[in-house]
């Protein structure tokens, strides 16, 4: 056997293992988060629901208890990368909280709560090839799984389907062509 072939051989080989293990390392979640730890970050989740849907003329998503349907559905629902991602993202939020303003999330100023936010959501184009292809690949971010429970959960609660969206419990005729009139609120229903 050449001697050139079997040390590529075993260089390439080792190089394979190097590399698999590296990429199992980068896409690894932490093993060690228990789900049961959100209901010590209510208080929080509540802070940042409300920051995305406030109050105004209608009730915010605090008002409607957005922050039970988030904790719900990260404990019961959510796979434990997801879940990981979610806790991890908390944490990350409250010490960019402490570093920047000395002080937690809960209490900044909406200046400060809006700022944060934004900074989150910044680097987010969710329709971006990009986006998708890290979606794929390590699952979706902090933010995007804060922000679509946030909408999802209070566009189902009683608050959110009665006050903000147009709700009949007893709608007329079906009407397959329709048109809108100026200012009309979205439909509760799908």
């Amino acid at each position: 056997m050449n001697r050139r072939t079997a040390i590529g051989g075993i260089l390439g080989i080792a190089g394979l293992g190097i590399a698999s293990v590296s990429v199992l390392k980068y896409f690894k979640t932490d093993i060690d988060i228990s789900k049961g730890k959100l209901v010590n970050y209510e208080s929080l989740i509540s802070e940042l629901v409300d920051v995305i849907i406030p109050p105004t003329e209608t009730p915010g998503a605090k008002s409607a208890k957005v922050q039970n349907f988030v904790i719900n559905y990260m404990e019961e629902c959510a796979s434990i990368k997801e879940y990981t991602k979610f806790f991890n993202g908390l944490n990350d939020l409250q010490e960019t909280c402490l570093d920047s303003y000395g002080i937690p999330f809960e209490e900044c100023s909406d200046i400060q709560k809006n700022e944060q936010l934004e900074n989150l959501d910044s680097g987010l184009d969710s329709n971006s090839m990009f986006m998708k292809i890290s979606n794929k690949l390590r699952g979706r971010s902090f933010f995007n799984i804060l922000k679509t429970l946030t909408i999802e959960g209070y566009c189902i609660s009683s608050v959110g389907a009665t006050q903000h969206l147009a709700y009949l419990p007893f709608p007329g005729k079906y009407e397959a062509i329709t048109t809108l009139k100026t200012n009309q609120k979205a439909w509760a229903t799908k």
